[in-house]
C-alpha cells in the first residue's frame, strides 16, 4: 500500500472479445504478455437459482434485483460448505460468492468472496460509462514490449 492506504496498480489487463485477444500488462517493467480471450457466457437463470438447497446450506441463493449505478442487476448467492475433516478441518467451512450481474454489460458489477480458507475479496465496477469507451484504454502502454502466447497456445 502507498501512504494513503491505497493499493498501487501492478497490472492492468486489456480483454478485447472481437479479436479474441487478452493482454497482461505490468507498467513497473513496461512488459504485457498477449493470450487468447474467450469471454465466459453467463445467463442468470432463475430455474436454477434455489433448485439445489443442501441439508448443509449449500446452494444458490436468489437475491433479487437492485440498481447500481443507474444499471438494473441481478443477485445471486452461492454457498459451499466444506464437511469437517474434507480438507483437515476440525469444523465446516462455509464459503460465499455473491455476484450482483447486469445484463445491460453481460459483466457482475459487483462480486463477492467470503472464504475462512482465503479470507474475503471485493470487487466493485464503479464510474461506469455507457456509451463508446475512449480507444486509448485499449491499447497497450506506449514502450512496452509485447510477449504473444497466442501461437504457443495453438500450436
Amino acid at each position: 500500500m502507498d501512504a494513503k492506504g491505497e493499493s498501487p496498480v501492478t497490472q492492468t489487463e486489456i480483454s478485447d472479445p472481437l479479436s479474441h485477444d487478452f493482454y497482461i500488462c505490468v507498467p513497473e517493467k513496461l512488459v504485457c504478455q498477449v493470450e487468447v480471450f474467450s469471454p465466459p457466457s453467463f445467463q442468470h437463470d432463475p430455474a436454477l437459482v434455489n433448485a439445489h438447497k443442501r441439508p448443509d446450506g449449500s446452494g444458490i441463493e436468489d437475491l433479487g434485483t437492485q440498481q447500481i449505478g443507474g444499471l438494473e442487476t441481478t443477485g445471486q448467492r452461492e454457498i459451499t460448505t466444506v464437511p469437517v475433516r474434507a480438507l483437515g478441518n476440525d469444523r465446516p467451512l462455509v464459503a460465499k460468492r455473491e455476484f450482483w450481474y447486469s445484463p445491460a454489460l453481460g459483466v457482475n458489477l459487483i462480486s463477492k468472496r467470503q472464504d475462512p480458507r482465503f479470507g474475503t475479496q471485493n470487487f466493485e465496477g464503479t464510474n461506469v460509462m455507457l456509451g463508446e469507451p475512449d480507444p486509448n484504454l485499449f491499447q497497450v502502454p506506449v514502450g512496452s514490449k509485447v510477449i504473444d502466447l497466442r501461437k504457443s497456445a495453438s500450436e
